[in-house]
């Protein structure tokens, strides 16, 4: 069981995960991808913790790709997680910054076990200024078994000099709603100069 995106549905399918349908063509990560993103975030912020990854101030445009994860998505598991690819196109000289969320997977328990794909992407957009930047991240996701539920998160965080790579590191704060209900949901992402 994960999200309840599904409230209505039979209680063996109540939520995206437990389903596991195929009508999806998300291309998801695999658990041990998943694994990998979870510990390459880690890192990042440990050495941002310790000071070893400083921000820096970038001018021009970058494309950048890395990913994202939205936890709390189900009261009944703490252990799930919403894990999908981040795309991001920043003009540090316009001050804007567009993007994408896609190819999202349910995860849960502390080996991040993939529970299923999920259908729907986030759009992201938001604004750069110095070593930071603030975005939204809005859309829709289901597993294909009712309407979804609907995200609306907020992104912040700050560009970093990883030996010489542009690297965004960052929080992500906001609510999952689906129907009359809303729940808070949290989580990180990080992407890296293409």
């Amino acid at each position: 069981m994960t999200f309840k995106f599904a409230l209505a549905a039979s209680a063996a399918c109540l939520a995206l995960a437990a389903c596991n349908s195929s009508n999806g063509s998300s291309a998801a990560l695999t658990s041990a991808e998943a694994q990998n993103v979870e510990a390459t975030y880690s890192d990042y912020a440990d050495r941002i913790g310790t000071g070893d990854l400083t921000t820096t101030v970038p001018t021009g445009q970058a494309s950048m790709s890395g990913y994202m994860g939205v936890s709390n998505v189900n009261p009944d598991d703490p252990t799930t997680t919403v894990m999908g690819e981040l795309a991001m196109d920043v003009d540090f000289d316009a001050g804007t910054l567009t993007g994408k969320g896609s190819n999202f997977g349910i995860y849960s328990g502390d080996v991040l076990t993939k529970e299923a794909d999920v259908t729907g992407s986030l759009d992201v957009a938001g604004t750069v200024s110095t070593s930071d930047m603030t975005a939204t991240a809005t859309g829709m996701m289901s597993d294909g078994s009712s309407a979804g539920a609907d995200f609306a998160l907020d992104m912040t965080g700050s560009f970093y000099d990883d030996a010489g790579t542009l690297t965004a590191v960052g929080d992500i704060s906001g609510t999952m709603t689906d129907g009359s209900d809303v729940q808070n949901v949290d989580g990180n992402y990080y992407a890296t100069e293409n």
